[in-house]
Parts: structure tokens; C-alpha cells; sequence
């Protein structure tokens, strides 16, 4: 079987693309958008276009497009004259892009959780094992000291990875008398040499997945603690046989115990580092596509959606992707949509979002009247559809950005008076946004509800109300965002602080310590909290709060003037102010 494939096979790089050019009788040759592999396609260019030139030469029978969220494929992929193939991954960051156009495909994959509870349109996808692997030529194993006791590298994003980081604050807390190494962003060279050195590497799947580190740790060689809930672990490992599976109760424990044994650890680490080869992408790339050559092309459901919809699936799927070609014909389509649906909201919206996103690149007189004409687009949106909360609270995002704090302020206090939530793959958020990335989890799994929008716009009043010295209101508006989402700690930090400021230290230590769990490695919320306790503890117990902090910064070494600063404020040589 002759297989077009585009995007980054289980995750892999420029590096490793060789090791899956043939293999079990199957050719790969790969496909790019503009530049990069053996063959390129214009953005403007149809599916059927390209698999035409590519025939000329070599036939493909299958277009497998990895990750299209980010690499996405030539135009109208769904008339694409052989079998087509998609495999999406982060879909709890990308849904929007997805939710209609992986109906374009026959056959979409994806991991285990997504596969039994992600909700697209008129499509399965479907789990036939993990959709990541090492890079063999780059993650090895090296003959060096393991200097390291617990290592984790990785994203440290903590509004994406919340469960991760609180349990990163576990790991940390061994700092004291273990050597903890937390960091992000290291090239491949010293990352391979880091988890080399680690004797435990700590991971955590964001969507219980076999992630990318879950194969790196066992190919350098490092001892892998990943959650026992995780839902793939079990189909290609066996706990305490190539890995530790831990749960959030018993994590300290797990780890001090095979610190304290080595011997058993070594086992441990040994079987998975022999178990490593087998789990690599090109050692099963054979068994997916074998597995590909049975099933069956369908009737792609598509072109059965509603014009109006295809045209604005057709603009989100260009609208994350990594080609700055295809990003381009997202302006070019969002100007012909305007034209064709004036009275749709979704199209003001996302011309406004697309300004928005190209606004960096501009300056002066240009900007501002970009400015002006973002503002237009999203009081044409809330004017189409007066009630949906995701159009008031992307007006009131533009306000900020804009300083203009009074029209923030109506915009917010009417989103709390709107009722509905649709068009919720539209809303306006940086990725570091707790709620933005909760919402958008909860729309791909079909568990949003209004009170997490509600609860965005109560929480940015409540801010707003703080700054402005308005503390009852601030603490009422903090209220409500508690009570719509009581797992997100921003809110408890500004009723605290509102509780504070109104001189009750006592009562912003109880509301501290009740969001604190719902931190992770959040500077500025602990000194907060140790500003409360110094008007409201004892000595002693602040100085152990300051102590503490200190401790889980010590492992991140971006973080070292926090620990500074806890540690001056646990000797008494910090003011607090």
C-alpha cells in the first residue's frame, strides 16, 4: 500500500521521518503544504488536485494526515478520490477545528478517552493503540550518572495541565532531601541527557493518554511513574514490571520506596528500557497500516452539513495551522463569508478573532483602525445573537486589550444577563486562561454548561472590582465564580484579598487555604497568603507556609528568586508589603 502522509507521525520530527519510509510492504512519502517533504501542494490547491500529481509518478492508496488541527490538509479533503486517514491528538485544545471537519475523513484515530467520549459530528474516531513514540535516533539510552533522583520536562502549563502541576507540587515537596529537577524548552540533546541521568522520570497524561514522555523516559532509560488511571498504560505495559502506576494518594510514597530501593527500581527500569524498541513508532507503524488496508472507505458525512456550517468548518480548519499559507486563506474566506451570510454571527466573530491574531504585526494608524474595525466585528456578532455569553465576553476581551475598562465592565455584567452558549468554539482566550482551556475540555467531551461561562465573566468583575477598591462587590462577584466553578483558584484569590483589604486577615486565610489546592506553583497566590497570615497567624505557622513554598519552588530553576524571597520571609527579613 502506497501511503501520502502529512503532519508528524506519533509525534515524530524531521529526525526520525526516515525510519517510516517502508515497511511491511507499505511506501511512505510524505506531504507538505508549501515547502518541506517529498511533495508540496499550493493551499489553494484541491485534494483531488494533489493526489492527481502525485499519481503521475506513484500511486497512493491512502492520505494519512496526522494532527490536521495543526498540519491540515489540501482543499476539500472530503472528495478526496482514495481512502483518507486522520489522527488528532491535543482535540481538548483543538476542538473547534475538529468538531465538523473530521467528518471529511474515513477513517479518523485518535487516544483512547477521546475515542469513547469525544463528540463530533457524525464520526467515531477510534483507538487502535497510542498515537506517540520516542524518536529513536534521538532518545536513547547514554552512559551516564543518574544524578538525578525525579526528573519532569515538559509543558508547564499549568491552565492545561492542572491535575499535572498539582501533582508536580507532590513531587516537588521531596525537595528538601532529594534532587528534583522540574523544567521546560530543552533542546533534544539535553533533554535525551537529562532523562538519562534521572532515576525516576514523573509523568502524567492530560487526557490519560500514552503521551510522548511516557515513550522517551523508557527509551533513556529511566524509571516511569505515570497515573494508574491512565486508560492506554495497560495495553503496552505491565505495572511494576516496565513502570510505577500511581495514584494521587500514593505518589510520595511510590516515589521515597524506589528511592530507597534501587535494586528494585533498576529491575523496573531495565524491563522498560528493553521493553522500549518494541513501542516504537516504526516498529508499529506496520500493524496500523495493515490495520488501515481493512477498513472500509464511507460515505463522508460532510457534505450533508448545512452550506453555512461547511463554510465555517472550512474556516476553522485553517485557523491553527502551522502553514502561514493556509492561515492566509482564512482571511481571504472569512471576506467572502461577510458577503454570502451578513446576518450570521459566527462570521463577524471570527473576522474579528482573525484581526485580532494579526494585530501584533501592525502599528500606528494602521492599528488603530484595525482596532476600531475588531470592536465593529464583535458588536455585530452580540448584536446578531444578544444572548450568547461567548460573543459578550469576546467584546469584553477586546475592551481590555483596548483599556477601555468601563466598556469591559458592561459587557462582563451583560454576559451574566445572557442565557445562552453556543457558538462556544469561538471564544476569545490566551491559552494560559484556566477557564478558557476548561471550557474548551468541556465542549470536546460534551460536558459544558453557561455556569463556566458565567463564572469567567463574575471572576474578571470581581478583578476589576478589587482594582477599583469596590471590595463587597469584589467579594460578591468572587462569590459567584466560586459557586459556578468551585476548581479554579483565581477567584478565591480575589475574594481573599478583597477580605484583606476590607481588614479581615483571618477570614483571607480561610479563603486562601480553601482555593490553595486548586494552585500550582502559584507565586503570587502564596505570597498573598503569607501577606494574610502575618496579620492573622502566628510566627510560626507562617514561617512554615513561607518554608514550604520554598521548598516547591527549589526543583524549578526559572523560579529561584521565589525561593529568595520564601526564605527571607520564613527568617523574617521580607516586609511582606
Amino acid at each position: 500500500m502506497n501511503v501520502l502522509c502529512m503532519g508528524q507521525p506519533f509525534g515524530a520530527d524531521d529526525s526520525n521521518v526516515r525510519l517510516f519510509r517502508s515497511t511491511r510492504g507499505h511506501e511512505i512519502r510524505t506531504l507538505a503544504a508549501e515547502t518541506g517533504a517529498d511533495y508540496t501542494f499550493d493551499p489553494r490547491d484541491t485534494a483531488a488536485e494533489v493526489v492527481r500529481r502525485v499519481a503521475q509518478a506513484w500511486p497512493p492508496d491512502v492520505l494519512f494526515c496526522w494532527v490536521p488541527e495543526m498540519y491540515p490538509p489540501p482543499r476539500a479533503v472530503e472528495d478526496c478520490p482514495i481512502k483518507t486517514v486522520a489522527a488528532t491528538s491535543d482535540w481538548n485544545i483543538y476542538f473547534p477545528q475538529i468538531e465538523y471537519n473530521l467528518s471529511r475523513y474515513d477513517v479518523v484515530l485518535t487516544d483512547k478517552l477521546g475515542a469513547e467520549s469525544l463528540r463530533l459530528w457524525r464520526t467515531e474516531p477510534r483507538y487502535f493503540f497510542p498515537l506517540y513514540s520516542q524518536r529513536t535516533p534521538v532518545h536513547r539510552k547514554l552512559d551516564v550518572e543518574k544524578d538525578i533522583d525525579i526528573l519532569y520536562a515538559g509543558n508547564l502549563n499549568y491552565s492545561i495541565h492542572v491535575e499535572r502541576g498539582r501533582l508536580l507540587e507532590q513531587v516537588a515537596s521531596l525537595s528538601d532531601r532529594r534532587r528534583v529537577v522540574i523544567g521546560g524548552g530543552f533542546p533534544d540533546d539535553e533533554y535525551t541527557r537529562l532523562m538519562n541521568r534521572a532515576r525516576i522520570a514523573f509523568n502524567y497524561g492530560v487526557r490519560h493518554e500514552m503521551n510522548l514522555r511516557a515513550f522517551e523516559a523508557l527509551a533513556c532509560n529511566a524509571l516511569l511513574f505515570l497515573e494508574e488511571d491512565n486508560r492506554e498504560v495497560r495495553d503496552c505495559l505491565r505495572d511494576r514490571e516496565h513502570v510505577v502506576l500511581y495514584r494521587q494518594d500514593n505518589l510520595v510514597e511510590l516515589l521515597e520506596f524506589y528511592l530507597d530501593h534501587d535494586d528494585q527500581a533498576e529491575r523496573i527500569r531495565a524491563q522498560g528500557a528493553a521493553k522500549a524498541p518494541e513501542l516504537a513508532g516504526e516498529n508499529r507503524w506496520g500493524d496500523l497500516l495493515d490495520w488501515i488496508a481493512l477498513q472500509p472507505a464511507r460515505e463522508r458525512p460532510f457534505g450533508a452539513l448545512p452550506e453555512p456550517v461547511r463554510a465555517f468548518a472550512e474556516l476553522m480548519q485553517y485557523a491553527s495551522s502551522q502553514a502561514p499559507g493556509q492561515r492566509v486563506l482564512v482571511g481571504e474566506q472569512i471576506g467572502d463569508a461577510l458577503d454570502r451570510y451578513p446576518d450570521r454571527p459566527e462570521f463577524a466573530a471570527a473576522a474579528g478573532s482573525f484581526a485580532l491574531f494579526n494585530l501584533r504585526a501592525l502599528s500606528g494608524a494602521a492599528r488603530k483602525r484595525s482596532v476600531r474595525r475588531i470592536v465593529q466585528w464583535f458588536e455585530q456578532a452580540s448584536a446578531l445573537a444578544p444572548s450568547e455569553v461567548v460573543f459578550r465576553l469576546n467584546l469584553a476581551f477586546v475592551c481590555r486589550h483596548g483599556g477601555a475598562t468601563a466598556g469591559e465592565i458592561d459587557c462582563l455584567e451583560r454576559a451574566l444577563d445572557a442565557d445562552g452558549c453556543g457558538y462556544g468554539g469561538l471564544l476569545l482566550s490566551p491559552l494560559e486562561g484556566y477557564y478558557a482551556n476548561a471550557w474548551r475540555r468541556a465542549l470536546a467531551l460534551g460536558t459544558a454548561r453557561i455556569e463556566m461561562l458565567w463564572a469567567q465573566a463574575a471572576a474578571r468583575l470581581a478583578e476589576l472590582e478589587l482594582g477599583a477598591g469596590r471590595f463587597d462587590a469584589a467579594r460578591k462577584h468572587a462569590a459567584q465564580a466560586i459557586e459556578w466553578m468551585p476548581d479554579i483558584a483565581e477567584p478565591y484569590r480575589i475574594q481573599a484579598l478583597a477580605e484583606h483589604a476590607s481588614g479581615d486577615a483571618a477570614q483571607a486565610v480561610g479563603t486562601f487555604e480553601r482555593g490553595l489546592p486548586y494552585t500550582a506553583f502559584d507565586r503570587e497566590y502564596r505570597m498573598g497568603l503569607l501577606r494574610a497570615m502575618r496579620g492573622a497567624c502566628g510566627r510560626a505557622e507562617t514561617r512554615a507556609r513561607a518554608l514550604e513554598s520554598a521548598r516547591l519552588f527549589r526543583p524549578l530553576a526559572a523560579h529561584a528568586d521565589a525561593v529568595a524571597e520564601f526564605r527571607e520571609i520564613a527568617e523574617g527579613r521580607c516586609a511582606l508589603d
